[in-house]
């Protein structure tokens, strides 16, 4: 092999896709950019064919019990490829991203963050300060009300309530069926009417004129009188053909959302979270942590501060703080990391991000450029990086 060959990548024949027997070289070391028109074949060169073939050559390296777990890569439509280092890619994509995957544990951050206060932190408490105090993925850190998600859902009223000027017969109540019945009542509209009645209204009002007391006795529930509960009244039921027709349990009309909230937290299928939304726990505020971890203090700051401030923001607390003699050794390696680490992000326009935003909210570039970071502190080399449109969504300040 010639001296150019193996400073470049040379592809002939290409013909994956729109690709029609594509050649050409592409130098090593450098930043290569594909572009062109839509559908010129710029993802079938990058991914389908050069990161691809690099994949399944790396793969054809382990052995052949390694290798039937990783699955099998085709061999992509080239003539020839030569030149080709191991590939790694780094696409927009986020499907898939977990609800416990935030930027702080994406990058590595919000872990060196944990070490630095399980290290440095100052409690009121005897109890050990750990790593795993600080996370909200683990039962010791966890809010135990949220589970470390920040999260909680309820039923949300307005995916409950249509249009407000109908009434309870004309299905005001989104989950009212053609019938009439609303789900999850467990009650027929006539027995509904009832209670309704024992309140001094009745389900032929429209919805904007009764007053909060009379809507939440439909949403909430009564104790007012016992009804029979049950979707078909007992006419419907005597004309059943080789079904006796039993009492029915009785009780207080127990209220949609009471009801639907039940299920919601015993069974989350996908009919009852239609009704739901999702809001910051009411017990730990969002902050996914619990009592413990959240009474630790660095020179005064809780963890939760930090994680929620900009790393821009972040970085700038983490310089200008002046640590405890006695903790001078300990505190600045770690520090040291986490300033190159939040330098690398900045450059790459990430500076506005915060280490507590959760990585479903990003963009596609946002994303990529996170991952990029941790190949880029990895310390492999000579290894090909294929990117998917990087530059997407970058802010420039």
């Amino acid at each position: 092999m010639s001296e150019n060959e193996l400073s470049t990548i040379r592809i002939r024949g290409a013909c994956e896709h729109n690709l029609q027997h594509i050649s050409l070289d592409i130098p090593h070391n450098q930043l290569v950019v594909v572009t062109g028109v839509s559908g010129s074949g710029k993802s079938s060169l990058a991914f389908d064919i050069i990161a691809r073939e690099g994949q399944r050559r790396f793969l054809e390296t382990l052995s052949s019990f390694s290798r039937q777990f990783m699955g099998k890569i085709s061999r992509p439509r080239v003539e020839t490829i030569e030149g080709l280092s191991p590939v790694i890619t780094i696409s927009q994509k986020t499907v898939g991203s977990s609800i416990r995957s935030t930027v702080g544990t994406m990058s590595d951050l919000y872990d060196m963050l944990r070490l630095l206060y399980a290290r440095i932190g100052e409690s009121a408490g005897s109890f050990r300060l750990s790593r795993s105090l600080f996370s909200f993925n683990t039962p010791v850190g966890a809010c135990p009300a949220c589970e470390g998600l920040g999260l909680e859902e309820k039923i949300s009223l307005e995916k409950l309530i249509g249009d407000p000027s109908k009434s309870l017969r004309q299905g005001v109540l989104t989950p009212t069926l053609p019938n009439g019945y609303i789900m999850y009542s467990q009650v027929t509209l006539a027995v509904l009417n009832e209670v309704c009645r024992a309140h001094d209204f009745n389900i032929d009002i429209p919805w904007d004129q009764l007053d909060e007391e009379q809507q939440n006795v439909v949403l909430y529930g009564s104790a007012r009188l016992k009804v029979p509960f049950g979707k078909h009244p007992l006419e419907s039921r005597l004309r059943w053909t080789g079904i006796t027709a039993k009492p029915r349990e009785e009780g207080y009309y127990r209220g949609l959302v009471t009801i639907m909230t039940e299920i919601l937290r015993r069974d989350r299928n996908e009919n009852i979270l239609r009704y739901a939304e999702s809001v910051p726990c009411s017990s730990c505020h969002g902050k996914r942590l619990n009592s413990n971890a959240l009474s630790v203090t660095l020179n005064g700051m809780t963890i939760d501060l930090l994680s929620g401030m900009e790393i821009t923001n972040l970085k700038r607390w983490l310089t200008g703080q002046s640590w405890d003699p006695s903790k001078v050794a300990i505190a600045e390696p770690i520090v040291q990391r986490m300033v190159r680490q939040i330098g690398l992000l900045e450059q790459l326009g990430t500076g506005h991000l915060s280490l507590s935003r959760p990585s479903q909210s990003l963009s596609g570039g946002e994303s990529q450029r996170i991952r990029l970071v941790n190949q880029v502190t990895s310390a492999l080399s000579n290894v090909l990086y294929v990117f998917d449109e990087p530059s997407i969504g970058m802010r420039i300040r």
